[in-house]
């Protein structure tokens, strides 16, 4: 029998994760793990919130905890696999994702994580693959739309990738993934106005969205228009509210590097070091030593005005695709 303060912490915890306040959530669940070690939705709940704050290490020891409890619980299992994914280990993901999808054949939700998980690969014929036995499921799902719309994307079948975002629309007009994922498209094609129109349309449903601004900071980087960049980059740190947020900080830092703002980009180089784990954590690394390296190109009178594209920061986003599904 659940116990209620047990049941009335679980929902605190739960509220405060749905707010974003994922420190405070951790904290929330922790209360209930305490009282009852066996609570798996909590340990679940609490990796969730791990996984949030980039804290993976974490996250995977909560969702091993829950499946100790509960092995067969493929809510936990595409949750380890997301967090593994988003670790870059994309095999040990797969592996959660078959897992999950063994227990319940109807996962959608398994079938998209392994289909990420296999775009990050590069074998996005796989991907594409395993996608079309999630559409045999359910062809209309908004996510495997998505999904397959950013395997073509990949596949540089850029007008199918279009027709596909659009059947999301078609269903839901406000769908800012969709949106996003043209404004992409259309990006990668080179066509920085139709992805700029596309990213506009976002703000009209919701003048905060994070990727939206995210988006158009990128695209403006790519004109070379990088105060423009930074106003937008600005605009996102306002609706992230002080939270951490890995592609915002990693287009921020680009930008200030290239407007020369040396000092301002490793200092939020060393934000995504200290929040990181894995190939983020190195790729931030080398960033730092990069940027150090300009500052003293500064300092000797030998630094071009414009950095050439092939001296950028490692990582440098490539480009805004919050589309691929909740492992970014």
């Amino acid at each position: 029998m659940v116990k209620v303060n047990e049941n009335i912490s679980y929902k605190r915890g739960q509220e405060l994760l749905d707010a974003g306040q994922y420190e405070e959530a951790v904290s929330k669940f922790a209360e209930v793990i305490a009282e009852n070690p066996l609570a798996w939705k909590a340990l679940n709940s609490q990796g969730f919130a791990y996984q949030k704050m980039s804290r993976y290490t974490d996250a995977v020891e909560c969702f091993d905890k829950a499946l100790a409890i509960n092995p067969k619980s493929v809510e936990v299992l595409n949750n380890k696999g997301v967090t593994l994914s988003m670790r870059g280990l994309y095999k040990e993901a797969i592996t959660c994702f078959d897992d999950a999808f063994t227990t319940d054949r109807t996962s959608l939700e398994a079938l998209n994580g392994k289909a990420i998980a296999l775009q990050h690969m590069f074998s996005y014929k796989e991907a594409l693959d395993v996608l079309e036995e999630a559409m045999k499921i359910d062809s209309k799902h908004p996510q495997t739309l998505l999904s397959i719309a950013v395997t073509l994307q990949k596949l540089k079948q850029y007008d199918r990738s279009i027709s596909f975002f659009k059947k999301v629309l078609s269903g839901d007009k406000y769908n800012t993934k969709a949106w996003n994922g043209i404004g992409v498209t259309y990006q990668l094609m080179g066509d920085n106005d139709s992805a700029l129109k596309c990213f506009t349309k976002i703000l009209n449903i919701n003048s905060m969205d994070l990727q939206a601004w995210i988006s158009i900071g990128y695209v403006y980087q790519k004109m070379f228009k990088f105060k423009d960049a930074l106003k937008c980059y600005k605009k996102a740190q306002a609706a992230v509210n002080g939270r951490y947020n890995h592609k915002l900080y990693d287009g921020l830092a680009s930008c200030l590097t290239k407007l020369s703002e040396f000092d301002q980009a490793i200092d939020v180089y060393k934000m995504i070091y200290q929040s990181e784990e894995g190939k983020r954590k190195w790729d931030a690394q080398r960033s730092i030593k990069f940027v150090n390296k300009l500052k003293r190109k500064q300092a000797i009178g030998t630094l071009p005005d414009i950095i050439p594209p092939e001296e950028a920061p490692a990582e440098a986003p490539k480009k805004p695709d919050d589309v691929e599904g909740s492992d970014e």
